[in-house]
């Protein structure tokens, strides 16, 4: 999906820069050029950052103590 139609940039760019450290409208603009057009972008832009920086904030699921072989099966 383009987030930036006036700079052409991917949702998948923008994460990208969120995931390298942007934490701001701005900064994904400057590591991405998202944003620095007509601005119709910015709010997609921050709800964006907003959900990349929950879901850092997750905790991962805890892996099984055992793991269960018998759940799997091998193909012959």
């Amino acid at each position: 999906m383009v987030v930036c139609l006036c700079q052409g940039v991917s949702d998948k760019r923008v994460r990208a820069c969120i995931a390298d450290g942007a934490r701001t409208r701005q900064q994904v603009t400057d590591a991405c050029g998202a944003g620095d057009g007509c601005g119709s972008c910015h709010r997609t832009i921050k709800t964006m950052i907003v959900e990349c920086r929950r879901q850092e904030a997750r905790p991962l699921p805890a892996l099984p103590s055992t793991y269960d072989q018998s759940a799997t099966s091998a193909v012959a």
